[in-house]
């Protein structure tokens, strides 16, 4: 009867499976390497597509809310400010309005000299600058009829 100590016959296959496992090891090194030496370009890689992906998402929200604001005629006094900045555009906005008061006072004194009933024209030009409303405006003059101011 067996009492359950007893000894095996060792032939040596212990060596092998630590052969494998050593293989393995220097193979899984070896690979981890080659990710290591890989990883930071992949990692730069995505970021930067990233990175363009996001810029160009901006871009197209910049460039729909510009061309709506565009379209908006109550922004030419803020798109001025934009254009010249804060001290210039101040100038401008007085230059503007004495502009608008001259022209006010001209179209005053046109209409008085006119015979018969007055006549009132409103006019437009968002989004002109000065110089070319006069030269709107002044175009307008010339063209006018010599008629005693009948159009």
């Amino acid at each position: 009867m067996k009492d359950g100590a007893h000894t095996h016959g060792h032939n040596g296959g212990g060596g092998l499976a630590l052969a494998v496992v050593l293989g393995g090891l220097v193979v899984a090194s070896g690979l981890a390497e080659i990710i290591a030496r890989i990883l930071p370009i992949l990692i730069t890689t995505v970021a930067v597509i990233a990175g363009l992906a996001v810029a160009g998402w901006i871009i197209r929200a910049v460039l729909a809310y510009r061309s709506q604001r565009a379209a908006d005629p109550e922004v030419t006094a803020a798109r001025a400010y934009q254009l010249t900045g804060p001290g210039q555009a101040g100038r401008e906005i007085v230059t503007l309005r004495q502009a608008v008061e001259e022209l006010h006072a001209q179209l005053a004194a046109d209409r008085a000299a006119l015979p018969g009933p007055a006549r009132h024209e409103h006019l437009h030009f968002h989004g002109l600058a000065a110089e070319q409303v006069a030269a709107i405006l002044a175009a307008r003059q010339q063209a006018r009829p010599d008629d005693g101011g009948e159009r």
